[in-house]
């Protein structure tokens, strides 16, 4: 039996480690922090859809959607809730350029898997979505995209793994990767505590890059910062919505219980991987004028809202220049595999990315197979797709 030592304990990482200890791996997770998701998952805005503009994302993210309908089940799990909420994406446009090139996304998307998506234009889209305003021109929609709670699936994947080889460490913060020769054969620790397996997987989020290079290995991989705003209970959001997002723009948000929660990839330069990122206190004044351009409501909510029921977190994607995760071996360093980069859609990816992980791993996919493999050309020429929401 092959032993995979697994650096980080997010919701990719933790998906792995049951992927491979059903697979028959002997699996030892370390993560620094006392509990699991504390960073990155936990920062996460926990939505989910497939509707993207290149084949195979389409073909991953129904392939995790399928797995987190079926979730209990699949991990034979009793009463255990994920909060899958599959209220739909929509991105709306007031643009008519814009509307056009929706058009022809819905025909790539229904000519690749996605028979479901929806174009919605004028009487019929304010019809269905009331709340839009009159600017409001035209709007994909797929009913099964949305979003769950991070926590309760990374908990779902930590239970089910359990049956398994598979040993989770908390407080045990990975140093440096150990080599002999060109190949990575395990972790120190900081507690200067040595440990060796067959293959060592990065799943650490920003902190990914960081330790390769104490094997001398240069990933493509930048963490940058992002920004949440939860909204508590207000009566003016309308919690039977979609996560709304405005296509010109890039503002979204969605329901969050009797709330919401807002969100806006702002451009920022890439910054140092942090445990604990700092938020700017104007994000929150700035993304709710930005979902308000499409969203009126969002102008009653900001004149009536209270400043203990506003809550403000930031935490770090880890970008690739095609926004598309690597996932697979570092072949001029044996031993050593990745899985990062996703660019801010690791909660929507973790089954389908986490399963060709150990596929890959055991041998029953061919590297050539591979389509997020470490050398893409894509990833070095930024013509991946560019959708980053």
């Amino acid at each position: 039996m092959s032993r995979v030592i697994i650096v980080g304990g997010g919701v990719i990482g933790v998906a792995s480690a049951y992927f491979l200890g059903k697979a028959g791996f002997q699996v030892i997770l370390l993560e620094r922090e006392p509990t699991l998701g504390a960073l990155t998952t936990a920062a996460s805005l926990q939505a989910v859809r497939a509707q993207f503009t290149d084949a195979v994302n389409i073909a991953m993210m129904k392939e995790s959607i399928a797995f987190y309908e079926d979730f209990n089940r699949i991990l034979d799990l009793s009463d255990h809730n994920i909060g899958f909420h599959q209220q739909g994406y929509l991105f709306v446009t007031s643009e008519e350029d814009a509307a056009a090139r929706m058009q022809e996304r819905v025909a790539y998307q229904h000519a690749h898997g996605l028979p479901d998506v929806e174009y919605l234009q004028d009487d019929e889209l304010h019809r269905r979505f009331p709340y839009l305003a009159p600017e409001a021109r035209a709007a994909t929609f797929r009913q099964k995209d949305g979003w769950l709670s991070a926590h309760e699936t990374l908990d779902g994947f930590r239970q089910a793994a359990r049956r398994y080889d598979v040993t989770i460490r908390t407080r045990t913060e990975v140093r440096q990767l150990l080599t002999r020769g060109e190949r990575v054969i395990g972790v120190s620790t900081a507690a200067g505590e040595d440990l060796e397996a067959d293959a060592t997987l990065l799943a650490a989020g920003p902190f990914t890059a960081q330790l390769a290079r104490t094997a001398d290995v240069d990933l493509p991989l930048q963490p940058v910062r992002r920004h949440r705003v939860v909204i508590g209970e207000h009566e003016r959001i309308p919690h039977w919505g979609a996560m709304t997002i405005d296509e010109d723009t890039g503002a979204h948000w969605r329901p969050e219980g009797p709330g919401a929660a807002l969100a806006w990839a702002e451009p920022e330069a890439p910054s140092p991987p942090r445990r604990h990122v700092s938020p700017d206190p104007h994000f929150t004044f700035r993304v709710m004028e930005g979902v308000y351009r499409l969203n009126p409501f969002w102008l009653d909510v900001a004149e009536t809202l209270k400043r203990d029921n506003v809550f403000l977190h930031a935490g770090q994607y880890t970008v690739t220049p095609d926004h598309n995760p690597v996932i697979g071996p570092v072949n001029e360093r044996p031993g050593l595999w990745v899985i990062s980069g996703f660019s801010g859609h690791g909660v929507m990816a973790a089954p389908a990315s986490a399963r060709l992980l150990a596929q890959l791993m055991a041998g029953d996919i061919a590297p050539d197979g591979n389509p997020y493999a470490l050398d893409r050309p894509s990833l070095y020429d930024g013509s991946g797709e560019q959708m980053v929401i």
